[in-house]
C-alpha cells in the first residue's frame, strides 16, 4: 500500500528528472541554459538580449544584497526572495553551485507538492493519481525549465492546505507566509482563508492567520520601499501592461493585431484557460460549497480573467501563472470530493504538447 501511495510521486520524479536531463543534453550540458541570462540586465547592455525571469532569481541568489543593478524592476523581483535564498542555502553560498541548486530546489518542490496532494487525496478516499496533474502540468515544467518561483510557492500553498485540513492552523498560516515570500500571487491562497474565517466569524483564526501569513510579506514590502524607493506589488516586470478590467480582456487584446491572430490564440489558450475558467465558475455557482478552497479557486479564476495583455502574449508567463488555477482546481475537487471535476482536471496534462515551444 505504501508503494502504491508513493507511485504518483515517483512518476513525477522520473519524468521531471528525465526532462531536466533532456534540457541538459539539448544544450550541451550548459546549466546556464536554465537561467537564460540576458546581456541587457546581466551585463548592463541596453541593446542586449533580454533573457528570462530565472536570471533574476539567479542574481539574487548570487548576491542577496547587491543584485539590484542586475534586475529589471528591483523591488518587484526582490519580493520573491525565498526561492533564490533557498537555492543559495542549498549551495552553501557557493556561486558556482547556484545554477544547479536552483534546479534541485524546483525538482524537490514538484515532488513534494505531488506527495502532499496524494496525502490529501488519500484522506478523502480518492485516487492518488489525480495528484500527477499538479506535478506535470506544462506551467510547472516551464518553471523547472526556466528557474522560476512557482514550484516553491505552490509547494508551500499545498502544505498550508494540508495543515489547515489537519486543523494545524498556525502551521498552515506559516506555510502561507512562506508561499507568499516565494511569489506574490499566493495572495490568492491567503485571501481565500482570510475571507473564509471572516465569513464564518472565526475571529481567532482570522487574527492569527492574518498576522502570521501577512506580517513577513508586509515587512519585506516596507524594507523594499525604504531601500529601493517602491513597493514590489505591480502587474509585472519591465514592459508590463496594466491589469484588465474587462474579463479576459488581456486575452482578447490579440484582436488588436488581426483576427487570425486572435483565433489562433483562442484555439491555443481557450482550452487551457478560458473554457476551464468558465466551467469552474459554473461549478462554483451550481454547487456552492462552504470551503476556503472554493474562495481560493474563485480568486484564481479572477486572477486569470484580469491578467494583462503583456502576460498573455508571453507563453511561458501565462503557462506558469495558470499553474495556480490548476492547483486550486485540483485541491478544490479533492476537498469537496468531486470525482468528475478531478477527472476533467487531468485534461490539463495535454498542455505538455506546448513544451517544445518554450524550451
Amino acid at each position: 500500500m505504501k508503494k502504491q501511495s508513493f507511485a504518483p510521486t515517483m512518476l513525477v520524479i522520473i519524468v521531471t528528472v528525465g526532462f531536466t536531463l533532456l534540457i541538459f543534453a539539448l544544450n550541451q550540458g550548459d546549466v546556464m541554459a536554465f537561467v537564460r541570462l540576458g546581456t541587457r540586465y546581466g551585463q548592463g547592455d541596453p541593446n542586449g538580449t533580454i533573457g528570462y525571469d530565472g536570471q533574476f532569481a539567479y542574481q539574487i541568489a548570487r548576491q542577496p544584497f547587491g543584485a539590484a543593478g542586475y534586475l529589471d524592476i528591483p523591488a518587484y523581483r526582490y519580493q520573491r526572495i525565498l526561492y533564490p535564498l533557498t537555492a543559495r542555502l542549498v549551495a552553501l553560498g557557493q556561486p558556482a553551485l547556484m545554477p544547479y541548486t536552483l534546479i534541485i530546489v524546483n525538482l524537490m518542490a514538484l515532488a513534494g507538492s505531488v506527495h502532499l496532494l496524494t496525502l490529501l487525496l488519500a484522506g478523502t478516499g480518492l485516487s492518488r493519481w489525480y495528484a500527477v496533474t499538479v506535478g506535470l502540468f506544462a506551467g510547472q515544467l516551464v518553471s523547472l525549465r526556466l528557474d522560476l518561483n512557482e514550484p516553491l510557492a505552490i509547494l508551500f500553498a499545498l502544505w498550508a492546505v494540508y495543515n489547515f485540513e489537519q486543523k494545524d492552523f498556525r502551521w498552515g498560516a506559516l506555510c502561507l507566509s512562506l508561499s507568499l515570500l516565494s511569489k506574490e500571487t499566493s495572495l490568492a491562497f491567503v485571501g481565500g482563508y482570510l475571507a473564509y474565517f471572516l465569513l464564518t466569524r472565526q475571529w481567532r483564526y482570522l487574527l492569527e492567520t492574518t498576522l502570521i501569513s501577512l506580517s513577513p510579506f508586509a515587512a519585506l514590502q516596507i524594507i523594499l520601499w525604504l531601500t529601493l524607493g517602491e513597493f514590489g506589488l505591480r502587474s509585472g516586470g519591465q514592459g508590463a501592461t496594466s491589469f484588465s478590467l474587462l474579463p479576459f480582456g488581456g486575452l482578447l487584446g490579440f484582436g488588436g493585431q488581426n483576427l487570425g491572430t486572435l483565433i489562433t490564440v483562442l484555439l491555443l489558450l481557450g482550452p487551457l484557460i478560458l473554457l476551464p475558467s468558465l466551467a469552474l465558475t459554473f461549478n462554483l455557482v451550481k454547487k456552492p460549497t462552504k470551503s476556503p478552497l472554493a474562495i481560493i479557486l474563485g480568486l484564481h479564476i479572477l486572477m486569470m480573467a484580469t491578467l494583462p495583455f503583456s502576460t498573455y502574449v508571453d507563453l511561458p508567463g501565462v503557462l506558469r501563472l495558470t499553474s495556480g488555477l490548476v492547483v486550486s482546481a485540483v485541491m478544490y475537487g479533492t476537498v469537496t470530493k468531486q470525482h468528475k471535476l478531478l477527472r476533467y482536471t487531468m485534461l490539463w496534462l495535454a498542455s505538455i504538447v506546448l513544451m517544445p515551444f518554450v524550451w
